[in-house]
């Protein structure tokens, strides 16, 4: 079987943040990895990379992520282009026809997303994302779902939908939110450099490394089977194991 993996997140850097050791670990083994972005990230900060314009600033990170993409081994990249920020007001029904065509294109076995509480800062965006993806999971897979997309695609859902999802805090933490408990767990020691590789591509936001080396760069990183084929055991190690 030729593996697969789809990840779906809301903004340049997500990728490289939440999954980037996952990404490289199993892209370094020979499995494809494509991303669905669904904004630019153009209401985001600079780091003091000057910028005339929120278009300058899409552009320029729609080049971050190509470039942390590619640090990773990503194969391939959909961008959405919709409004930073402001995910929750865009038509759901068409955002999550995207995801639909992405995940039949695609083809993956196993789709990875945020779930529902939107990471460790709890950003709009990333909540929002979380529930488009987890609708797409489904739909996908349905041939009366988005039939026009059949003339080109065929359904396909996912074997597996996973959640980001991350340690307790303590309570003495910056970010407090708990997330889904997580059911696996991938090691991304090996694959730091890549991870850090992919981080610094995205310059506009260097302002946040410090964070990132304490949250991003863990020994492993964790996530919650959402939906799917059910894990033989309640915490695994291979997102793909028994598929």
């Amino acid at each position: 079987m030729n593996r697969r993996l789809a990840c779906v997140f809301a903004h340049p850097d997500d990728e490289t943040f939440a999954v980037g050791g996952t990404v490289a670990h199993y892209t370094a083994d020979g499995i494809t990895c494509d991303l669905y972005c669904a904004t630019d990230g153009d209401a985001g900060r600079s780091s003091g990379i000057p910028v005339s314009s929120r278009a300058e600033l899409a552009a320029l990170r729609r080049d971050e992520l190509r470039a942390a993409a590619q640090a990773l081994g990503v194969d391939h990249i959909v961008l959405g282009g919709h409004p930073d920020g402001a995910l929750a007001q865009v038509d759901t029904n068409a955002l999550v026809g995207e995801i639909v065509g992405f995940l039949r294109r695609a083809q993956p076995q196993v789709m990875l997303t945020f779930g529902p509480e939107g990471a460790p800062t709890g950003h709009r965006d990333h909540r929002a994302i979380s529930r488009a993806a987890t609708a797409a999971f489904f739909l996908a897979g349905l041939p009366t779902e988005y039939p026009d997309q059949l003339t080109e695609l065929r359904p396909h859902r996912p074997s597996r939908l996973y959640y980001v999802a991350w340690e307790p805090p303590p309570p003495e933490a910056e970010l407090k939110l708990h997330s889904v408990p997580a059911t696996a767990s991938v090691d991304i020691v090996s694959r730091h450099p890549q991870k850090l590789a992919a981080f610094m591509a995205h310059a506009t936001q260097r302002d946040h490394y410090n964070r990132f080396v304490e949250l991003g760069l863990t020994p492993v990183e964790y996530f919650a089977l959402a939906a799917g084929v059910p894990q033989r055991q309640a915490m695994i190690t291979d997102l793909f194991e028994g598929l």
